[in-house]
């Protein structure tokens, strides 16, 4: 998958989960404002049905109050009902009492408060309703005649959930029943909060797992640019010194050319030296694929760090004198004898001042110092090279990484020495560490400890 489908795909995906956050919240918004809907016509569904008990309440309080009541269970039923009307006609001065308007009586009698508060309070609950409701009674010019403690009643006057009382009462006289839900907001919320947190949890899902695919997609991507990278240089690396022995081969072995002691010789050395150079490319490639398989073992035994960096040195400076540089070494460790594996940490200088030469940009001036404490002995290897960008410098020791300079890399490598170096120090207990600009030149540190933090250095002089 090259970049630009990576790109497309990246937008496709963006652009649909952006659409989906987006349709989620409205439907979120609008669940909200149908939860509000029916939370309403419930409250309002309660208030008819409270100003219905109410009536009918009133209406069986007057008719047990009836004088009339009495004479109708004395009088056989038939009787009543076959006896012609008259001003002693006992049930139409009874059904006269019960429609007769009684707005004579204060509406504290009408609507006890108790029985209003237990009516609202079972009717609510019926329909899920739960918590402290606010009432207000008001007469037909909407004046407050009873309300709750406490209620708010310029709320209550324009609350929109309100039921007319006792019907059959004069326009004028005629009461209203009018309710406020303080936590209306926050029951709708209550209410839709299961959904809310799922809708929320699920899209958390898809935005990590996209976040996950996206990364792995960059990082399957960057790996592949990186193995074709490796692959190229390698290629490179291994077929300049194999066309070179094969013409020093043909040379030495063609009878047309002649042979004499100083071009035999030189020949012999050029052979000899890319020899070398393919020895080196192979350990470079086997050392990494110890360290990826987990098998690097260490053989520790009791070495001089200073007498190993003199080694090192001695053997790379030639590198350094042939562009015109110099290696200067400043042993400032008081304590310089540690455990430690000899072969891995000759590679790990090896590495250090390979890099400290290939990478510099004029004659290499290259700096080892050491320096030791109660902890253990640190190693710095400072040169005057290009340097290193700070956002870099933390991704260096990462396999196969290289510094991004375009398409064009002026210094041919996989990527895998300062990866292997970390390795090693990291097995070893220690750490590494750089500090670098550009242009100014890089310090890379490693830090060894002693054996079992042993502040004491072990016997012996220099070997």
């Amino acid at each position: 998958m090259n970049e630009r489908s990576i790109l497309g795909l990246t937008l496709a995906i963006t652009l649909a989960l952006v659409g989906l956050v987006v349709i989620q919240v409205r439907w979120i918004g609008e669940s909200m404002d149908l939860k509000d809907v029916q939370l309403g016509r419930s409250v309002d569904n309660a208030l008819i049905a409270v100003g219905e008990r109410l009536e009918r309440l009133e209406t069986l309080e007057r008719l047990r109050a009836h004088s009339g009541l009495d004479r109708l269970r004395s009088t056989d039923s038939l009787t009543v009902i076959g006896a012609p009307t008259g001003s002693d006609d006992v049930v139409a001065d009874m059904l006269r009492g019960l429609i007769a308007v009684d707005d004579v009586r204060p509406v504290e009698e009408r609507v006890p408060a108790p029985v209003l508060d237990s009516l609202l309070g079972e009717e609510l609950r019926l329909r899920g309703i739960t918590g402290v409701v606010d009432h207000a009674i008001l007469d037909a010019v909407d004046q407050v005649v009873m309300a709750s403690p406490g209620a708010d009643t310029a709320a209550l006057v324009s609350s929109p959930h309100t039921v007319p009382l006792f019907r059959n009462d004069a326009p004028g006289a005629r009461l209203r029943l009018h309710v406020l839900l303080p936590g209306q907001e926050r029951l709708v919320r209550a209410a839709i909060r299961p959904m809310l947190l799922m809708s929320a949890a699920f899209l958390l899902v898809i935005v990590a797992v996209f976040v996950i695919t996206l990364r792995t997609v960059h990082r399957q991507k960057r790996i592949s640019d990186i193995k074709n990278d490796l692959v190229n240089n390698l290629t490179h690396e291994l077929k300049t010194p194999i066309s070179t022995i094969a013409l020093a081969c043909e040379a030495l072995n063609d009878p047309s050319m002649p042979h004499t002691e100083q071009q035999t010789r030189t020949f012999v050395n050029m052979i000899r030296e890319e020899n070398k150079r393919l020895g080196v490319l192979v350990e470079n490639v086997l050392q990494s694929a110890v360290q990826d398989s987990g098998q690097m073992r260490l053989r520790p035994v009791d070495l001089d760090l200073h007498v190993l960096i003199d080694d090192v040195v001695r053997n790379m400076r030639i590198q350094a004198e042939r562009r015109g540089g110099g290696i200067e070494v400043a042993f400032g460790a008081v304590l310089h004898r540690l455990q430690g594996d000899r072969i891995h940490l000759t590679n790990v200088l090896q590495n250090l001042i390979d890099n400290a030469i290939k990478y510099a940009a004029r004659e290499p001036r290259i700096q080892v110092r050491t320096r030791s404490d109660h902890q253990g002995i640190a190693v710095e290897v400072q040169d005057n090279g290009i340097g290193i960008p700070r956002a870099e410098q933390r991704r260096i020791f990462e396999k196969l990484y290289r510094v991004p300079t375009g398409n064009v890399h002026n210094v041919k490598g996989f990527g895998l020495g300062l990866s292997y170096v970390r390795a090693v120090v990291q097995r070893h207990g220690g750490r590494i560490q750089v500090a670098s600009e550009p242009g100014q030149g890089s310090t890379f540190t490693i830090t060894l400890p002693f054996e079992h933090g042993s502040n004491t250095q072990a016997p012996g002089g220099r070997g």
